[in-house]
């Protein structure tokens, strides 16, 4: 996965469905890259930001991008990019 922020991804959940999302930010924390997700067909009232560490790439050249269990860091990486957000021009 080369894409920059801005742009819309293809991901694939746990039951084979196709998800595209928009890229809101790509951003490196304690040594990890991560990234900012937008559903783009969401429905709902609410906007739901969706967190996803890049995992090793595989041979093949894709990009892993995997959940965070960890709540804490999960929240420290959101205001990380709600402060990005607000910092930029």
């Amino acid at each position: 996965m080369n894409d920059e922020y801005g742009h819309s991804i293809i991901l694939i959940d746990e039951d084979d469905n196709e998800i595209e999302f928009e890229i809101m930010d790509k951003f490196d924390y304690k040594g990890e890259c991560y990234y900012i997700l937008l559903p783009i067909d969401d429905d709902s009232d609410e906007i739901e930001y969706v967190i996803l560490r890049e995992s090793e790439v595989s041979p093949d050249g894709e990009t892993a991008l995997v959940g965070i269990e960890d709540v804490g860091l999960l929240d420290e990486v959101f205001e990380t990019y709600k402060k990005r957000s607000i910092d930029e021009p």
